[in-house]
């Protein structure tokens, strides 16, 4: 079923342009079987055939990834109990697993806010970040330019490789689940990165 759906997201993209790709990125942000690997990708293929601009495609598709942020980051806003009785209830539906929402959790208590930014280049946290940054009371606005940058990053990525590639498109997807590990590696290691430095300036301060 989870197939016909991608499917239908596909040929949406197809059949609508902008609005498909509006659509397509929009339902992938909260529903975690739906892989960017495969809507990006193919969202560049079709710019490639000159259907639209690669560039208005990446901006589309972060909007769309910002605004589809938003229902989880809200629900988490409005308290642990509101987000746990939402998870119990309406979890299932959106194939969300227990499992990956406590190592969710787990990442931002150990990265902090940074993991909203380099979050939006890992699978899974991509979906579930907005969960802990919303019962964090992470501010808004610095929610909002983390998501967009970041979004803007992994969409750039996979919207213009499939772009370069054309007819090979779905190897984007293959490329991504093979060097997911090495992804994730690199990505713990930028938030390291991060952190460290805003620790150097602080004790910079200190001095």
């Amino acid at each position: 079923m989870i197939q016909l759906f991608i499917d239908w997201l596909v040929n949406i993209i197809t059949v609508l342009g902008y609005p498909g790709v509006f659509l397509a990125v929009f339902i992938e942000s909260f529903f975690a079987p739906i892989p960017s690997e495969i809507i990006l990708p193919f969202s560049g293929f079709v710019a490639s055939m000159g259907e639209m601009n690669i560039y208005v495609v990446i901006i589309i598709a972060t909007i769309a990834a910002f605004l589809g942020s938003l229902p989880f980051y809200m629900i988490g806003r409005w308290g642990e109990k509101f987000f746990k009785d939402f998870l119990d209830k309406y979890g299932k539906y959106l194939f969300i697993e227990d499992s990956d929402v406590q190592w969710t959790f787990k990442l931002f208590e150990k990265y902090g806010n940074g993991l909203v930014f380099f979050g939006r280049l890992i699978p899974i946290v991509r979906t579930l970040i907005s969960f802990p940054a919303g019962v964090s009371k992470m501010p808004f606005l610095k929610f909002s330019i983390y998501t967009l940058i970041g979004s803007l990053i992994w969409n750039t990525i996979l919207s213009y490789t499939g772009f370069l590639l054309g007819d090979h498109w779905e190897n984007v997807g293959a490329w991504v689940s093979k060097y997911e590990n090495v992804i994730l590696f690199v990505v713990i290691f930028l938030i390291l990165l991060y952190i460290g430095r805003g620790i150097f300036k602080r004790v910079g301060k200190w001095k």
